[in-house]
């Protein structure tokens, strides 16, 4: 087999493991919901899209959501919008943003870690003066009140289990779980792979 025929064979490899488990969960549109933001994403690539990254995370669970924000960066004109200020919360959740700071830069600073569920309104203030393609939100999309983001943009979640897919997919136009976030996050102090952000380094 050649070297070609590996990598692809390892890229549906890694979709498939991803998709695998997501179906366990009797949410077979998973798979579907994926391939598209795939095929999205990578058609601004191609267009040279800029992307709005936004960490909207619950405390170390950012040490996997950033991860997908980190590979897009890497294909994509992005300007970065965080949760990360290291001068709020408890001295865990400072050192917490100090590490994920130090593989994410962040343009914009929203609040700290444990402040997730009222970052998301500062957000979306800066996001109103953005001039961008697409919207990407890790962590806890549906804390951001994206629905007051009156632009015509492409809207990407990526949040923590199944239960989360149903309320983020009536405001977003994609939604991707990523699944046992808090169990794969437990005693980290640097950035965790994600599964799709596995699949972006893969396919962009």
């Amino acid at each position: 087999i050649g070297k070609t025929s590996l990598v692809l064979k390892a890229i549906e490899n890694k979709k498939h493991i991803y998709y695998l488990a997501t179906e366990s969960d009797n949410l077979r549109k998973f798979k579907e919901i994926g391939s598209k933001t795939i095929e999205i994403l990578k058609d601004l690539k191609e267009k040279d899209g800029k992307i709005a990254c936004v960490l909207n995370a619950k405390k170390e669970t950012a040490y996997l959501f950033a991860h997908p924000l980190i590979v897009l960066n890497k294909y994509f004109n992005c300007v970065n919008i965080a949760n990360l200020d290291i001068n709020k919360g408890l001295p865990k959740i400072r050192r917490d943003a100090k590490n994920i700071l130090n593989r994410f830069k962040a343009d914009y600073i929203t609040g700290g870690l444990d402040e997730y569920p009222i970052t998301g309104d500062k957000a979306v203030e800066i996001l109103k003066d953005l001039d961008i393609d697409a919207v990407v939100v890790s962590g806890v999309p549906h804390a951001l009140p994206i629905e007051k983001l009156n632009k015509d943009v492409v809207k990407i979640a990526i949040s923590d289990g199944p239960r989360t897919y149903h309320p983020i997919k009536e405001i977003y136009d994609y939604a991707i779980v990523e699944l046992d976030a808090h169990a794969k996050v437990l005693g980290k102090r640097d950035i965790v792979k994600s599964r799709f952000g596995e699949i972006l380094e893969c396919v962009l």
